[in-house]
């Protein structure tokens, strides 16, 4: 932040000299109070200042120039303020030895500032009524008498660069990358959007969306988004799943809005942006909603709410969709990760249990800093501060992180009337769990054409549906993101199409990796034969592993929802052992597949069986990865 550089005592008594020749130090007064409320924070300083060149003991103007000082982080003099009140009047009101403390933590004067926190919280009366203004100034100590620590700390992390490719003279903030750290999303109020100019800042021209890309290493020239998800209105603080196809971001003062400032969500469909629909009055208040962050499977949004019921000013609330696809009741995190201050800009990394979120609240280094809490056995850590060089003495917000783990932030440690956008890399103590990427194209194996897909994603043990994706209409791409520590059943499907699984196997100390893996979906017809890669024996047995219910139960309401379909189950083996053996334990697994699908409600009529033994490889047998392919269990449409 600013520091003030003239003595304070030199600009309080310029201000006596100019102001001489004076009115009625009331009217000055009233003049600085409807300047303050409406935000005015020079015009209010001026007019305090008139009041008291000419009453030097008016105690209400000394608070309020103090007040003042303190919002426009003028904090130099916000404590000489406050020092002149306590001058003439110590017990003039328990709230100036309040506002004394927010301004000395920002100066770093820390046991100056537990001195103040401590003054006022003896001198307010500890009444029922005064329970939540003692609240919030037990958390002041508290951060007085934490973040000395916090701020003496050696930094863990090299220097944040700005980045130069796409920061503007203008405001850019609330940084989002994608998974693969390929593209950044951003806000920005720069010249070239959709909106007018601010008559009272020739630097803001309004809200609006940009993108970039990183090619070869280099961020390409920022894109303004389309419309519709742009508009004349302020658009703002876009958040994406992980394949990129749907965005939850705010929109304010709208026709149809519940609060000033509301969350809408649109969909990707094909090249197409939907019409951005409100989130309406569940997710919404009358207040204000902003700043979103959507899970990678589109399940949860975290977001930013000042609505009453809060702990105090703005808090972080979640929600998730319900049993019918439904967005649920907002849930307050509770009191580890909200304070009674403001907590907002909240990012919930690629693991879908790392949340980053900025705060005043939290012992650090002043301004907004930028804190991590891990989602574990059902609750919230308590929030750890990121440390220098990331968070400084300006406002860091906006944190978001690639599944790789390159940082991406705002802050206005340059310039603080502006954010800029930062990159740096964080330790490895810091970064999420890792994620393995999975994308590719899904498309006709008959005609390579792209087609529109559900993309499911299953726990293979449990059978636990995790989330539930589309490949893109127009390209057939998508994108899947899968946290470490589980087994997945990764399967799409497409209406016609015979459905496809692949398994992923990824203990709690994979690495973070892209996997290219495109899908040929075969067309329903008579002659389709596919493999079913999910499906698991045990070795040298018939007994199915309980692993492979979730892929036959696939294959069950495949048969339900084409009642004509008739189907040939193929056991194959490699030619480990006799031939003999190889073709009873072939024939042995495909009739239990045949019985698990009866048991299911399949007709025994629709589903027949015939062991190969090791007869039709598909893959060299010497090899490991070869016998792997030939052991497998093939479907064949024999009747449709």
């Amino acid at each position: 932040m600013k520091k003030i550089t003239q003595p304070v005592l030199v600009v309080l008594l310029t201000a006596f000299t100019y102001f001489a020749q004076a009115q009625d130090p009331r009217e000055f007064y009233n003049d600085g109070i409807r300047a303050l409320n409406n935000g005015e924070f020079g015009t209010a300083i001026t007019k305090f200042k008139e009041a008291v060149n000419l009453k030097n003991d008016y105690q209400d103007a000394w608070y309020y120039l103090g007040i003042t000082f303190n919002y426009a982080k003028d904090y130099e003099n916000a404590v000489y303020s406050m020092s002149r009140l306590k001058t003439i009047n110590p017990n003039y009101n328990p709230w100036m030895y309040y506002e004394a403390c927010k301004a000395l933590i920002e100066l770093d004067k820390l046991e100056e500032a537990q001195t103040a926190a401590n003054l006022f919280l003896k001198k307010l009366e500890d009444t029922p009524k005064n329970q939540m203004s003692r609240h919030q100034g037990i958390y002041r100590l508290n951060y007085a008498t934490k973040s000395g620590p916090i701020r003496s700390a050696p930094p863990t992390m090299s220097e944040p660069v700005s980045i130069a490719a796409i920061n503007s003279n203008s405001g850019d903030y609330m940084p989002q990358v994608s998974p693969t750290g390929t593209r950044l999303y951003f806000t920005s109020v720069r010249k070239g959007g959709f909106d007018d100019p601010d008559d009272n800042n020739p630097n803001d021209f309004g809200e609006d969306l940009y993108f970039s890309k990183l090619t070869n290493d280099s961020w390409s020239t920022p894109e303004l988004l389309p419309e519709p998800l742009n508009s004349m209105g302020d658009d703002f603080g876009s958040a994406f799943t992980g394949d990129g196809q749907v965005m939850v971001y705010v929109k304010c003062e709208t026709p149809e809005g519940i609060g000033n400032c509301d969350l809408y969500i649109t969909q990707l469909v094909g090249t197409e942006w939907s019409k951005p629909m409100n989130m309406g009055n569940v997710v919404n208040s009358d207040d204000w909603d902003s700043q979103p962050t959507i899970s990678s499977d589109g399940n949860r949004v975290i977001y930013t709410s000042a609505r009453a019921g809060g702990y105090g000013g703005s808090d972080l609330y979640m929600i998730e969709k319900n049993q019918l696809g439904e967005w649920g009741i907002p849930q307050n995190l509770g009191g580890i990760v909200n304070s009674p201050f403001n907590e907002n800009s909240p990012y919930l990394a690629p693991d879908g249990k790392t949340l980053y979120f900025a705060s005043n609240g939290h012992p650090g280094y002043g301004g907004m800093d930028i804190f991590y809490s891990l989602f574990e056995n059902g609750k919230w850590s308590a929030p750890k501060n990121l440390g220098a060089p990331l968070n400084s003495k300006g406002d860091d917000t906006n944190f978001s992180i690639s599944a790789e783990g390159m940082g991406y932030f705002s802050s206005s440690r340059l310039d603080g009337a502006n954010f800029e956008i930062f990159q740096i890399e964080l330790p490895d103590e810091l970064k999420p769990k890792p994620s393995v990427v999975v994308q590719g194209v899904v498309s006709n194996s008959k005609t390579n054409a792209p087609i529109g897909a559900v993309v499911l994603i299953e726990d293979i043990n449990s059978g636990e549906l995790i989330s539930v994706n589309k490949s893109n209409s127009s390209s057939g791409e998508y994108l899947i993101v899968l946290p470490a520590g589980r087994d997945y059943s990764v399967s799409a499907s497409s209406k016609g199409f015979f459905f496809y699984s692949q398994s992923f196997e990824l203990p709690a100390d994979t690495s973070y990796a892209e996997i290219t893996n495109n899908i040929a979906l075969e067309p329903i017809e008579k002659g389709t034969k596919v493999v079913l890669n999910n499906i698991f024996f045990e070795s040298g047995r018939s007994e199915l592993k309980p692993i492979s219910y979730v892929e036959l139960n696939k294959a069950v309401d495949l048969l339900k929802d084409n009642a004509t379909m008739v189907i040939e189950i193929g056991g194959h083996t490699d030619n480990v052992g006799s031939d003999a053996l190889n073709l009873s334990l072939s024939e042995k697994r495909a009739e239990a597949v045949r019985k698990y699908m009866v048991l299911a409600g399949i007709d025994e009529s629709r589903v027949l069986s015939k062991g190969y033994g090791e007869t039709v490889p598909i893959a060299d047998n010497s090899t490991a990865d070869g016998r792997a392919k030939n052991r497998r269990t093939e479907f064949e449409i024999v009747e449709f």
